[in-house]
């Protein structure tokens, strides 16, 4: 009884083990929607993206939204980032209750006036 327990519990950790590999694996692998983003950047924030993509734990799309909320800080504290479009350089923030666009240089990822 206690050996088949036993292998019960190896088992299932080596799922988990397994299951943990694959999903940063997986963070690390760029969607086509995100290759395009990254195509987008201009050449320093694409290089700082890759690099903090190749340590795993975020996607393209998570290191985009923390460089944008990082940039809006200082024009809206406390923002919420509801939706962002890279194509057309705009982003919906949530401040304080109220909804606002704001709109971004898709190249830098810095606030446009």
């Amino acid at each position: 009884m206690a050996r088949q327990f036993t292998n019960v519990l190896l088992s299932t950790a080596a799922i988990g083990i397994a299951m943990a590999l694959s999903s940063s694996a997986y963070a690390q692998v760029a969607t086509t929607l995100e290759q395009a983003e990254l195509a987008g950047l201009s050449p320093e924030v694409k290089a700082d993206v890759q690099a903090r993509l190749a340590k795993g734990g975020q996607t393209v799309y998570e290191i985009l939204k923390t460089d944008m909320l990082n940039n809006m800080q200082a024009r809206h504290p406390g923002a919420r980032i509801m939706a962002m479009d890279f194509n057309q350089g705009i982003a919906l923030v949530e401040a304080g209750g109220k909804l606002e666009m704001v709109n971004f240089d898709p190249t830098t990822l810095t606030l446009r006036p």
